[in-house]
């Protein structure tokens, strides 16, 4: 498969370490939330990798939930990857309650256990206070982009833990790892692929095309999407155009990828939330059209 070391120089990186659209000059009126933002660890299951930490603002009533997945190829990373620097901070100013969740790693587990830790942390969420269980967005970077996209195109993996998938009002997808396996699972030899992508996914076919969000655009899918791709990232960019193509077909009211100019893999995750970031504004006014009630003045 010619490109495959690109590939692979991309996700050694990362793991490591559609046209572009002009940023809105405003998403809208910014709901700014007043008062300290709370922190809550929570346990979600007995494993010592089934945690995740919630952000809320003191006084803010219930608020749509975004969940934050991590990436690392699927046997690493930190949810602390969702909560450094600005990221907690900017989601409950504006009104958002926020939730950075662990899962376990493969190879204890498999992908699919994975999406199942996931889907029981949404479940437990929907029921804390602050949080409004039937407005959830899902986030992703990297690999946890890919997951983020698993349960955002097949309702099997929240509905095994009761969580109504009409719940999922959008996803936000970081540069993610893979929307389309088979055909990058095909290759055989690349050290990335059987470092990472080989253990989480194994060497059936079709278990690779049941894990594909590329292949699960079908109906019912969540109603809006944003794919932001590192500029220089042509394989994101490429299998997140075949994804936004698929979901539109299938009725989605929004799908569209933003390549995002002068960062990396990284950087477009760690600065989520920072002042002028490009990516945080394309969210903002993806959110702002998603969940348009959130842009109305709320008094308090």
């Amino acid at each position: 498969m010619q490109g495959m070391d690109v590939i692979g120089m991309i996700f050694a990186a990362a793991l490591l370490g559609a046209a572009t659209p002009s940023i809105a000059e405003q998403a809208g009126p910014h709901v700014l939330v007043a008062g300290p933002t709370v922190a809550r660890a929570i346990v979600y299951g007995p494993e010592p990798r089934q945690g995740l930490e919630l952000f809320t603002r003191t006084g803010a009533g219930k608020a749509p939930l975004i969940v934050y997945l991590h990436g690392g190829g699927w046997s690493a990373g930190s949810p602390k990857d969702g909560s450094k620097d600005a990221q907690a901070d900017h989601w409950t100013s504006l009104g958002y309650a926020y939730a950075t969740v662990a899962y376990r790693f493969v190879p204890v587990v498999d992908a699919e256990d994975q999406l199942r830790d996931v889907a029981k942390a949404i479940a437990m969420l929907r029921q804390e206070p602050g949080v409004d269980g039937r407005r959830i967005i899902l986030m992703g970077h990297s690999s946890g982009g890919t997951m983020a996209a698993q349960l955002g195109t097949d309702p099997r993996w929240l509905a095994q833990a009761k969580v109504p998938f009409d719940a999922v009002k959008a996803v936000v997808l970081l540069d993610p790892s893979v929307l389309d396996l088979p055909p990058v699972m095909a290759v055989k030899g690349d050290p990335t692929v059987d470092r990472y992508f080989r253990p989480a996914f194994g060497d059936d076919p079709a278990r690779q095309s049941a894990l594909s969000p590329v292949k699960q655009t079908e109906a019912p899918n969540a109603p809006a999407w944003l794919i932001l791709a590192d500029a220089n990232n042509g394989f994101a960019r490429a299998q997140g155009g075949d994804l936004a193509a698929g979901l539109l077909a299938a009725g989605a009211a929004e799908a569209k990828v933003v390549p995002i100019a002068g960062t990396t893999h990284m950087r477009l995750n760690n600065e989520i939330g920072a002042p002028d970031d490009k990516a945080t504004a394309e969210i903002d006014v993806f959110l702002a059209r998603a969940l348009p009630e959130m842009q109305k003045a709320r008094r308090r």
